[in-house]
């Protein structure tokens, strides 16, 4: 694939949720980075208008809910099935070899994520998935190796290849409701993350050898096959090279450092890459992503701390968790 590849060529399927002015944004940076290219807008929301300003398909899908896991105020649903369908039905209307798939609640900043198709293009075939490597995000792509351990876990905030690739990966069977509530008597009730669900069960389609057996199963043996795996199979970038900037505090560094932490930075895949794939590549001594992220969690503790002092008083404990979420935010931002 050529470094000025056709806009043409590409289709841009924005999925998610339908939020009036967000989804505009997000529609218009596309246009305005990838101009001449399709837009596909996939949702499970009724509420979208049929004239949404610069898309050329609208779909609307039959929602197939979501899973709860704790009755409490503000409590996030386990979407996995929604982003499946969604994401789905927006790849089978794309027409063009190459497809960026991107959240609803993301924006696009520029187009030189491009760049990196190309780039680290050397394979293990041992542990090939995809026709070609396929763009993917640091965050929120897991370590299994650090205190999150959560084995074949990359992000599924945007993806950019092949389409017929990204098809491979999201033509899959939805989650069941035996598999979301897998372990009834832990806090952590699924088998799977969404993000090692999509990937797990792209492995399982493909006859792919792997052994991991639920979310943070991280024996030797399935550390090593997730570093195999991504070094052969993606391209992590952070934000800034990938072209995403958010508009939810959630995907905030200096916010929430503590996700951070257990993601991969784009140097640390350059060594999975080196290590497993390419041992010419050469790698940064330095990773200033990895100094950004320390710095900050460093600063997230002390107003963590803070914050625990304020709530520390009489009553409930779902008011004491608001009073100390509301101060953190506050201090941090």
């Amino acid at each position: 694939m050529p470094k000025m590849l056709p806009f043409e060529q590409v289709t841009a399927v924005i999925q998610g949720g339908y939020c009036c002015e967000v989804t505009e944004r997000v529609v218009d940076s596309v246009r305005e980075n990838l101009p001449g290219s399709q837009v596909i807008f996939s949702t499970c929301d009724r509420e979208v208008p049929e004239t949404l300003k610069g898309c050329d398909h609208i779909i609307v899908s039959e929602d197939p809910g979501g899973y709860i896991y704790e009755d409490r105020p503000f409590e996030k649903e386990n979407n996995i099935n929604r982003q499946i369908v969604n994401t789905l039905a927006g790849l089978r209307e794309v027409k063009t070899p190459y497809t960026l798939k991107i959240r609803s609640d993301f924006l696009l900043t520029g187009n030189s994520f491009l760049e990196y198709y190309d780039r680290y293009s050397k394979i293990d075939d041992q542990w090939r998935v995809f026709k070609h490597k396929v763009l993917s995000c640091c965050y929120y792509a897991r370590n299994p190796r650090s205190a999150i351990p959560y084995p074949l876990h990359p992000s599924d905030l945007a993806f950019f290849g092949r389409t017929e690739d990204l098809l491979k990966l999201f033509d899959i069977p939805l989650m069941t409701h035996e598999q979301a509530y897998w372990n009834m008597k832990d806090i952590m009730q699924y088998q799977y993350v969404p993000e090692q669900y999509i990937f797990i069960n792209c492995l399982l389609k493909g006859g792919h050898p792997f052994d991991c057996r639920f979310y943070n199963d991280c024996r030797p043996v399935n550390v090593e096959q997730t570093e195999r795996y991504f070094a052969s199979n993606f391209i992590f970038l952070d934000f800034e090279q990938f072209n995403l900037l958010p508009t939810k505090s959630d995907f905030c560094l200096h916010t929430h450092p503590k996700a951070f932490q257990s993601c991969y930075t784009h140097i640390e895949w350059m060594r999975l890459y080196r290590d497993n794939v390419d041992l010419q590549q050469e790698v940064p001594a330095v990773d200033e992503e990895r100094e950004r992220i320390e710095e900050a969690y460093r600063r997230y503790k002390k107003y963590r701390f803070l914050a625990n002092l304020c709530a520390f008083f009489p009553g409930s404990k779902r008011l004491r968790r608001r009073v100390r979420t509301s101060v953190l935010e506050f201090l941090l931002k």
